[in-house]
């Protein structure tokens, strides 16, 4: 067998369980066929094959980003985008703008406002009413966990000071002191009671977003989505567009998902039936249903994530949408059914529920059950070792991994105790990576993520403080296999992807710079000069 192309000349980084680097790498087809000496490499051209001289640059496998939505992307990235630095006049002139040079939209959507930029009483309908009074808009924060409406939306919704909250206190609308919805909604429940009654997107341009995001990822190195939900709204497109693009190559990553979410109580009655469904209908290793994913707090912006402590002196406290018994209770019947696990959990309490749930489920004996924690901003000192005692993999978003005085003033000093990876690393815990895509205030660039576990500090920013506790930094070993091996051990892949070695898919990256041999706060400016998954160059800037 002869291979159709050879890498030489190169840092090639396997990533493979022995560390080890390699002179050459072969490929066939969409395989791997060979990784060691150039001579062996050598011995499998013929006068086809194509041999790339790497002239230094590095070669690893191809990313794979472990916590997306470019399903969710695609809806939310329709309208207006606001960036995270701008303040409350900024985003208001930027929607303006949007709003002027589409009169004809029945409908105005948008994303990307901080969430610390209004006062405690969040964002007002009246403001986007003196834009845009006779049309719906919803304008999503940030961390997508919050809201802003008109009153327009509100009213073709039927949402009125009578409207019951979704989940009191975690899902809610935000309301004056006479009861009435100030256009502040929280958490998805109430972006859902919205958005089924008003239709806020076109499907010819979601598509054309899609593969917008698609060819950004190629740019990036990416070679494989690990989407983390979506809502019911979009599920149409998630199950019949999605695969279509897969299979005519214009989405260029795999994509392994989860469908609709469990974002409330009651929602696994529907949704672990439809996912053990599609998870049958669904099984290749381009597009792949297989896990099932728990929403079981909020975010620390919007002050819904689940705290042992309290946030303010008046001993407010948010607890976690499922109890411990409730979760493991979900987690062992998605186990039994074969499916893996992705819980969101941010705060302290929520993630107690997720190693509650995973003791259950290691001690029912489905001890192939492959269990996430997702973002693990806050965990408990007691708990820390429990990720590797349990095998939960620690899937973090290391863009996030900086000293933040917004932060500070929202839970204050604990913020020097949040994100120990480290820690967990070092009690046998797998970390995984992603950008969790859209809500990417700082770009969903893998690279970027990767220099800033090590640094804890934002790229580009040295006047902001490094993150502590200090030794909690990453090394670029722990960075790369979070974005490799580890991400592909979540998903279930890593016997196929996630290494450089013969027999898995050729998925890889080459990069302009060994990430080994430049200064941290570099990394992020390195240039991805190729990559190719299965075999097939998706993109290419040498």
């Amino acid at each position: 067998m002869k291979a159709d192309r050879i890498f030489v000349n190169g840092y090639i980084y396997t990533v493979n369980n022995r560390s080890e680097w390699v002179e050459a790498v072969a490929i066939k087809g969409d395989k791997i066929i060979y990784a060691g000496d150039e001579a062996g490499a050598r011995a499998l051209c013929d006068e086809n094959t194509d041999v790339t001289d790497l002239a230094g640059k590095m070669m690893l496998p191809g990313f794979i980003d472990g916590h997306c939505h470019p399903v969710l992307a695609a809806h939310y990235l329709c309208g207006v985008y606001l960036q995270i630095e701008w303040g409350v006049e900024e985003c208001l002139a930027e929607i303006r703008k949007y709003v002027e040079a589409n009169p004809d939209n029945e409908t105005y959507f948008g994303i990307g406002y901080a969430e610390w930029i209004f006062d405690e009483n969040g964002p007002k309908k009246e403001l986007l009413d003196a834009i845009c009074a006779d049309k719906p808009m919803m304008i999503l924060g940030s961390s997508a966990h919050e809201a802003w409406v008109n009153s327009k939306a509100l009213e073709l919704a039927g949402i009125t000071k009578d409207t019951p909250d979704p989940i009191p206190g975690f899902h809610y609308f935000h309301r004056d002191a006479e009861g009435e919805p100030t256009g502040h909604l929280l958490e998805m429940g109430t972006q859902n009671m919205i958005m089924e009654k008003i239709n806020f997107f076109d499907r010819d341009t979601i598509e054309h977003v899609m593969q917008e995001a698609s060819d950004g990822y190629a740019a990036m190195g990416v070679t494989s989505t690990c989407d983390m939900g979506m809502q019911e709204f979009g599920l149409k497109v998630y199950y019949e567009t999605l695969p279509e693009m897969i299979d005519s190559g214009i989405y260029k990553q795999r994509f392994f998902g989860c469908g609709q979410m469990v974002a409330e109580k009651g929602d696994e009655d529907v949704v672990l039936p439809r996912l053990i469904e599609y998870s049958r209908k669904y099984d290749s290793d381009k597009y792949n249903i297989h896990f099932l994913k728990i929403i079981n707090d909020g975010t620390l912006e919007t002050r819904s994530a689940a705290l042992g402590e309290p946030y303010d002196e008046d001993g407010s406290m948010v607890q976690p949408l499922f109890t411990r018994e409730k979760i493991a209770e979900v987690g062992l019947k998605a186990a039994a059914a074969g499916l893996d696990i992705n819980v969101h959990g941010i705060g302290d309490e929520a993630i107690s529920g997720t190693l509650a749930m995973a003791k259950a489920i290691r001690e029912a004996g489905y001890n192939d059950c492959r269990i996430t924690n997702s973002h693990c901003d806050y965990v408990k000192d007691e708990e820390l070792g429990l990720f590797g005692k349990y095998d939960v993999l620690a899937n973090t978003t290391c863009v996030w991994h900086y000293g933040n005085p917004d932060m500070e003033a929202v839970i204050g000093d604990r913020q020097n105790r949040t994100f120990r990876i480290r820690t967990m690393i070092d009690g046998g815990c797998r970390m995984g990576q992603g950008s969790d895509f859209p809500v990417d205030e700082f770009g969903r660039e893998p690279l970027k993520g990767i220099e800033m576990g090590c640094t804890r500090q934002l790229f580009d920013h040295p006047e902001l403080p490094v993150l502590k506790p200090y030794e909690e930094k990453l090394s670029v070993d722990d960075g790369i296999r979070s974005y490799t091996i580890n991400n592909a051990y979540q998903m279930h892949m890593d016997d196929r992807l996630g290494s450089i070695e013969a027999g898995k898919y050729a998925d890889l990256v080459i990069l302009e710079k060994n990430l080994f041999d430049v200064p941290l706060n570099e990394i992020h400016n390195i240039k991805v000069c190729e990559t190719i998954m299965d075999g097939k160059t998706t993109y290419s800037n040498y």
